[in-house]
Parts: C-alpha cells; structure tokens; sequence
C-alpha cells in the first residue's frame, strides 16, 4: 500500500532506482518517488530527456500503481513540462502491462529491437508507446489545450 509521494528529491529517487534495479545511470528531468507507510523508498517516477515537446516517463515500483498515481504522472507531464507528449518503452514480453497501457489511451508507436540487450532477440525487444496532450489533459482532469488563433 502506498502512503505518500516524495516531491522535491529527485537525485535521491533516481538513485535509488538505478541502484534498486540495477539500471545505467541517466540524466533525469524529475523524479518522484513512492514511499511505503513505513517510510521506505518502493518505486520511483522518472521523466527524461525532455526536449520541448515530448518527455520520456520510466516507473519502477511492482504493485504500486494507482489511479492517483496515474493523475500526478499526467499533471506533471502537462503543467511541469507542458509536453505535448509522453512516451514509454517496455519489454515485448509485459503482454499484460502492453494492454493496460492500451485501455488507458496511449498509442503503439512501434518496436525497438535490441533495445534491452544486444541480441535481437524478444526479450532485448522495447515497445514504445505515445500519448498525446488531449489525453494527458483527460487523465489529469485538466481543461482541454485551447486552440489560439494567431492574426
């Protein structure tokens, strides 16, 4: 069960999900971690490279997702960055991560072989998904990006 939101740490949440799950250390545009009640690190929320109008998202935490967690993902993507959209990658294999991902609107944008390993091999296969403003905004519960017209 998770109990709050580390805000404000970001060198400390990366950290521990790179040494947590043994992963290549990047730089991080914003972290956020997820605290157990007991008050332990138990996932981390990463977005990265960040270039103006796309914003990758990274989440490490088994069992702890939640729609509330889903609506600080989609309201910091939209008012922190302002990103026009949000990508993610998975492996091949999370079939049932790959469907989730779906139901909540984001988009198959395509496959990167070798993108977990050197071997072009299914299990070293990412799948990269999108989702755009219209729908950050929805999941959000924020207004919907008003067309200006410039003269």
């Amino acid at each position: 069960m998770v109990s709050s939101l580390l805000i404000g740490e970001d060198a400390a949440v990366s950290e521990w999900a790179f040494k947590t799950f043994n992963l290549y250390k990047t730089p991080v545009n914003r972290a956020i971690g997820i605290i157990s009640p007991n008050g332990k690190i138990i996932g981390a929320i990463l977005w990265q490279n960040y270039n103006g109008s796309n914003v990758e998202l990274s989440y490490y935490g088994p069992k702890t997702w939640t729609l509330g967690i889903l609506r600080t993902i989609m309201k910091i993507t939209a008012v922190y960055f302002n990103a026009s959209r949000l990508t993610a990658v998975t492996s091949k294999r999370n079939k049932k991560l790959m469907r989730g991902m779906i139901k909540l609107g984001w988009r198959l944008e395509g496959v990167q072989r070798c993108y977990y390993g050197d071997r072009d091999i299914t299990r070293n296969t990412g799948v990269r998904f999108v989702m755009f403003r219209d729908r950050i905004n929805y999941i959000a519960r924020l207004p919907a990006k008003k067309d200006v017209n410039v003269i």
